[in-house]
């Protein structure tokens, strides 16, 4: 069997199999009567249709079946020992046949395209340390206690933590009331309203019986925003009443597991700190991602972008319940999110890159501690979490994911880093 490969673009390419008689007869000869033994047609007893009429009527069918199995067989030998880098599947194209003579097999498939990665040692970012302060903590403590406070009605001005309740009449172009469109009782939370809010700004400084004109724009049945008048009577105005965090109330709010306000405030304290420590590491690992990304021009396999794009779809159907809106255009999303998905492909075909030149492999004891840490945080066995972890399904990503570690673990070494001071609240207000 000879075979000969040809490029077709810097991510695909074309394996031809050429069998000899010899190597391709055995096999077709095999399927053919595994056929005849099985087949029934009417007038022959069954495995006494003669092997004339089996090949005119399953030919077609075996030949192709045959075709596969072969090309299956040989093209995974060859691709392993050349050292091919295959991405995605490959598949059989098209095939020649003439029995007794010659079987040519022509296999495409797509690889990881040749590039060379430039100069890096000489990159340079910040990475955020975070201040945790005793503000921060009682912001996230007010937090906590906004669960358990009560609404009171309050007599003066409305601020930017009040609720406010009101009246709304939508008015047509000469100020007068549009019958049917009265809205009561409406309830506007000023902390929920961004500050840019039309409805915020008319009701902040606002108290019981004040009336305010208020311009909202809102869209109408085809989509397009429409900029609507109202006119607000405020019926009522209430401040939140909070609890004061005793240590009855830290324990309530635990279920016991924290018995003091003390010990919930460090236990606060702690999780910022986690939190914001692992954000950190992320944000650096991202800006080294999109400067690898930004300096090396690679072209990616289109199933590898597909690949990405079906995940990015995915976990966008997840966070809307498991299912899109009935009228979604999942095409147009598609082609929206293409941009985002090419980016992650560079970036997986850069860390292999990396990886191969840097000589860094994943080992059993990487997807172990892996799986150790994740188990100890959802209260797992070890054992269990690495039984998913090699499942068909997850097996590539886990592997994906410890070798993403290893190579910005790797890069952090070779590029200057420098720590840059940051509050919480910088963060926050950006948001």
């Amino acid at each position: 069997m000879n075979n000969t490969i040809t490029t077709l673009s810097p991510t695909e390419q074309e394996m031809t199999l050429t069998f000899e008689p010899s190597e391709f007869k055995p096999a077709f000869e095999e399927q053919f009567k595994a056929a005849q033994a099985v087949v029934q047609i009417k007038g022959f007893r069954k495995g006494k249709v003669p092997m004339d009429m089996v090949k005119r009527l399953m030919g077609k069918e075996i030949e192709a079946d045959v075709v596969e199995s072969l090309a299956g067989k040989h093209f995974t030998e060859i691709a392993t020992k050349e050292n091919i880098k295959l991405v995605g599947k490959a598949r059989v194209r098209h095939f020649e046949y003439v029995p007794e003579e010659k079987l040519s097999i022509f296999v495409q498939y797509e690889v990881q395209p040749e590039f060379e990665i430039k100069p890096y040692t000489e990159y340079e970012f910040k990475k955020s340390v975070y201040e945790i302060t005793d503000e921060d903590i009682e912001r996230e403590v007010k937090g906590l206690l906004e669960e358990q406070g009560v609404w009171v009605s309050k007599d003066g001005e409305a601020d930017g933590e009040d609720l406010v309740i009101a009246d709304m009449q939508k008015l047509d172009a000469g100020g007068m009331a549009i019958i049917g469109e009265r809205f009561e009782n409406q309830e506007f939370h000023m902390a929920q309203l961004v500050s840019e809010s039309t409805i915020k700004k008319a009701f902040i400084g606002a108290k019981s019986g004040d009336e305010r004109l208020i311009d909202i724009e809102m869209r109408d049945k085809t989509g397009q925003p429409q900029r609507s008048r109202f006119r607000a009577t405020v019926k009522e105005v209430k401040r939140l009443d909070l609890p004061e965090l005793t240590d009855a109330l830290a324990s309530e709010l635990t279920q016991g597991s924290l018995t003091t306000a003390d010990a919930l405030r460090a236990d606060i304290r702690a999780k910022l700190t986690e939190y914001y420590e692992q954000k950190s590491e992320d944000d650096l690992g991202e800006a080294i991602a999109q400067q690898f990304v930004k300096d090396n021009a690679v072209q990616t396999p289109e199933s590898m972008v597909k690949s990405f794009e079906n995940l990015l779809i995915e976990n966008a159907r997840q966070r809307v319940g498991g299912q899109f809106p009935r009228n979604f255009n999942i095409d147009a999303f598609r082609r929206e999110i293409r941009p985002s998905a090419e980016l992650q492909a560079k970036w997986m075909l850069i860390r292999y890159k990396l990886a191969e030149e840097n000589n860094l492999k994943v080992e059993e004891q990487d997807v172990r501690s892996m799986a150790e840490k994740e188990a100890a945080a959802a209260g797992q066995p070890v054992e269990a979490v690495l039984q998913a972890y090699m499942s068909d399904n997850v097996r590539d990503y886990v592997v994906d994911r410890v070798m993403r570690d290893k190579v910005l673990k790797f890069l952090k070494t070779k590029v200057k880093i420098t720590p840059e001071s940051r509050r919480i609240m910088e963060v926050t207000e950006t948001v």
